[in-house]
């Protein structure tokens, strides 16, 4: 079975030593009629989160992608987008409510910030460390005519201190290693306030005892997708 996502008019094969590559492009564009780009991706490198792409068919990496209203602009050699959580950016807007005050820790190209500054009367502290990622932010806030967004270059550590003030979410969405940055999530939220929290686990980790030590509670926690036969990308609602 192949794996794909679709960015836009671009679909993104996950790399795998036994696909013949120009055959499943060929299929995908028979397939799929609003795709104009095959690349296939190699996986994700860096700090900065970026997959390692490579196009087969056509001739960019730079592409529109529409869900829920509201238009993400992104080139994917660049910054990293995961169509896949479409539903899970809906669903934590929907528990968004106006008048909030949010840090989105690892914004990227800015998903989560724009659909919930487009249905929400909201003020996100928007943060990346990849400058193109918060180039494409700036260009999406442009895009989708928001003006609540505040994009911010730099360390989401150094970024939660240099705030100024306290926030009743945040959002970490850096499933790899996230836990890392716990701390300083839960310096810059208020008594009481929420984080999104995303994490890639074994399926049969013990997450009753994942937060244990820390002085947060486990209020909500759902499974978002498998991300390999063994792991699972969960969804946790973690409240000071």
């Amino acid at each position: 079975m192949v794996s794909f996502d679709i960015v836009g008019d671009i679909a993104i094969v996950k790399y795998r030593e036994d696909l013949d590559l120009e055959e499943i492009a060929e299929y995908i564009l028979k397939k799929h009629k609003n795709v104009r780009n095959v690349a296939v991706d190699y996986g994700v490198q860096g700090e900065t989160r970026v997959r390692r792409v490579e196009l087969i068919r056509g001739d960019r990496t730079e592409t529109i992608h529409r869900e829920f209203g509201i238009r993400i602009k992104v080139d994917i050699s660049k910054v990293y987008f995961s169509p896949r959580l479409a539903t899970e950016r809906w669903r934590v807007v929907q528990d968004v409510r106006d008048g909030e005050v949010i840090y989105d820790m690892f914004a990227g190209c800015g998903p989560f910030s724009i659909m919930i500054a487009k249905y929400r009367r909201v003020k996100i502290y928007a943060s990346d460390i990849n400058p193109y990622a918060i180039e494409y932010l700036r260009e999406n806030i442009r895009l989708n005519k928001v003006s609540n967004v505040v994009p911010i270059l730099g360390d989401a550590r150094e970024v939660a201190g240099q705030i100024g003030e306290k926030v009743d979410r945040v959002i970490m969405n850096l499933p790899h290693s996230a836990y890392e940055f716990l701390p300083y999530a839960m310096s810059v939220l208020k008594k009481g306030g929420k984080i999104n929290y995303y994490e890639i686990l074994p399926k049969d980790v013990n997450l009753e005892e994942r937060f244990a030590g820390l002085d947060i509670q486990v209020r909500d926690v759902h499974r978002v997708h498998e991300y390999s036969p063994s792991k699972t990308l969960f969804a946790f609602l973690l409240v000071t």
